[in-house]
């Protein structure tokens, strides 16, 4: 049987050998503190031994120059590895696809709800293009299996937290803007691809007015206790000691109202904000 290395060759029937960014890590750092290779050659081995297909075909867009999709892939632990590499973290590229996303889902709700203000429409608009909501879109396309990271940040599931989620689905849209041509129709397309596959998964509306019942819950929550009892309510929170998520307690005065445990801090709250909203705990 022939042996899995970060480095090997393509196979003799032609297929690429890693079919995720995960398998091909686990095998780099396996090997990589017990052999030295030259760092100059990693973007064209990672070109030539991963395949973004599935990727691609999930976001119903094939690039045309991978180097783009490999840095919006390219989490900053992940540089930080290989200092003696020419690769760039995806930072610069989430700058950018955060206000092309805005732009978009702005545009979108601007023709959906003709009669609402802007008031309305910004609160809504928020209530989508949040770190909560992108890495919820990002899960869908299971982006998080083809991110580049560092041993550390691959060891604690980085690949699974909402920021890098969500950073990482935002620098995605930038290297299809920058591989597009700087099409805009092109991204639009992309995300309405994905934004229906969602929804079809989910059985949710994306672009509903319901989103901000729960994207607003603690400030409701806020109101609520703040009308009864004339004080807001604390969030205290502990991260599990397997660093997987947090444990989030609500607490009004020397009262604790609810608690809940998520791999999301934010996430939590606002559940928990829902719940006790809901139940009428405060």
């Amino acid at each position: 049987m022939q042996e899995t290395t970060f480095n090997q060759e393509t196979q003799e029937d032609g297929s690429i050998r890693f079919p995720d960014t995960h398998s091909w890590l686990n095998a780099f750092y396996s090997e990589a503190s017990l052999k030295k290779f030259d760092q100059s050659e990693l973007h064209h081995i990672i070109s030539h031994k991963i395949s973004f297909a599935q990727l691609e075909k999930k976001i119903n867009y094939t690039f045309k120059d991978k180097k783009y999709l490999i840095l919006a892939l390219t989490q900053s632990t992940f540089c930080y590895e290989m200092k003696e590499s020419t690769l760039h973290s995806n930072e610069r590229l989430e700058f950018l696809g955060d206000s092309l996303i805005n732009f978009i889902v702005g545009k979108n709700l601007y023709h959906l709800y003709k009669d609402h203000h802007e008031g309305d429409l910004s609160k809504l608009r928020g209530a989508l293009v949040n770190e909560e909501k992108l890495a919820e879109l990002a899960r869908s396309l299971t982006l998080g299996e083809f991110l580049f990271m560092g041993r550390g940040e691959l060891r604690s599931r980085g690949f699974d937290k909402d920021s890098i989620l969500a950073d990482a689905f935002e620098a995605l849209f930038a290297a299809i803007y920058f591989d597009s041509n700087n099409s805009v129709e092109i991204l639009e397309t992309t995300l309405k691809f994905i934004v229906d596959q969602f929804e079809k998964n989910t059985k949710t509306s994306f672009y509903s007015l319901e989103q901000l019942n729960v994207f607003d819950t603690k400030s409701k929550l806020q109101e609520l206790t703040m009308a009864a009892h004339g004080v807001f309510p604390t969030y205290k929170s502990s991260e599990l000691p397997d660093h997987t998520g947090f444990h989030v307690e609500v607490w009004l005065g020397d009262k604790k109202l609810a608690a809940m445990t998520g791999p999301s801090k934010k996430k939590v709250e606002k559940q928990l904000a829902k719940k006790i909203i809901d139940e009428k705990l405060y």
